[in-house]
């Protein structure tokens, strides 16, 4: 499918990004019948194996990872190895700004933590609306950062329907009304009107339900309009994203902590390889392995 090698880049998809990239194309009619009715066909497509299985995943369910080691020579051939690498310095650190990219689909979590993760940022799913004890865990953390003379900032992506403009509203309120936390930036940044009208985003007047209790105040704002965030295509999202981050940072500064990670990255290297000389002719005068 050619929607789906375009998007190679993005795998493992949700089936809602293949469809809006089909609605966009005009290939597909935006209408939840049709949306059941690919979702059958890839089943079946990858069944008879005509799609790869890893253009998908399940990103609700989890299993966890097995415990134990063969023995112990594998254990500590394994730590020789990892021993003094993989080391990471936080290239924002001296930043005014302590940013979050948080989006409210759980489906495009890979997409925004992909994003974040260069920039040494939290990508935070939110799934709908937010718990107390799930926004306690955000005071917590930008308390922390505003004891340290930083700004935190709240970098939100979410669908464009009554529902999910007022998320980021009810966040804001929640952690200053009720509790009372002040001095953090609300953007939104994703989805807006302008975004629809510049990409020729696909949407559907009837999603928007006369009895939601938020019809009446996001109809006077924003009209009929109703568009969800996975109608972005995922490379327009990441450049929406970086450029949102960026916007935020001194990039000179994170350019130069970038500098300093490569000369503690160095100085790692020359050690680990003079403690593993020496831990070599320890083991050649002693017998550590049975």
């Amino acid at each position: 499918m050619k929607v789906v090698k375009e998007l190679q880049d993005y795998w493992p998809l949700t089936l809602r990004q293949i469809y809006y990239r089909l609605v966009a194309a005009g290939h597909l009619e935006n209408t939840r019948s049709k949306y059941n009715d690919l979702s059958n066909l890839i089943k079946h497509m990858r069944l008879d194996e005509w799609l790869p299985w890893e253009v998908l995943e399940d990103r609700v369910r989890r299993v966890s990872e097995k415990r134990g080691w063969e023995d112990h020579n594998e254990f500590m051939e394994a730590h020789i190895d990892d021993f003094l690498t993989g080391y990471e310095r936080c290239y924002v650190q001296d930043q005014e700004r302590y940013v979050e990219l948080w989006t409210e689909k759980d489906a495009l979590s890979q997409v925004f933590e992909k994003v974040a993760y260069p920039y040494c940022i939290r990508a935070v799913t939110c799934r709908g609306y937010q718990s107390i004890t799930f926004l306690d865990g955000f005071r917590r953390r930008a308390r922390g950062v505003l004891n340290r003379g930083q700004i935190p900032v709240i970098l939100y992506f979410g669908d464009l329907d009554p529902s999910g403009v007022q998320m980021l509203e009810a966040i804001k309120q929640t952690l200053e009304d009720e509790m009372d936390l002040w001095g953090v930036g609300y953007h939104r940044v994703a989805l807006t009107p302008d975004q629809v009208m510049s990409f020729d985003l696909p949407h559907d007047p009837q999603a928007v339900k006369i009895t939601d209790k938020r019809y009446r105040k996001y109809v006077q704002r924003f009209g009929d309009l109703a568009v969800e965030l996975d109608a972005l295509h995922p490379q327009v999202l990441r450049e929406l994203a970086i450029e949102a981050i960026e916007s935020h940072f001194d990039m000179d500064l994170f350019r130069e902590q970038m500098e300093v990670e490569q000369l503690e990255q160095d100085r790692l290297a020359s050690i680990k390889q003079k403690i593993l000389s020496d831990l070599k002719g320890l083991t050649s005068a002693t017998r550590w392995f049975p």
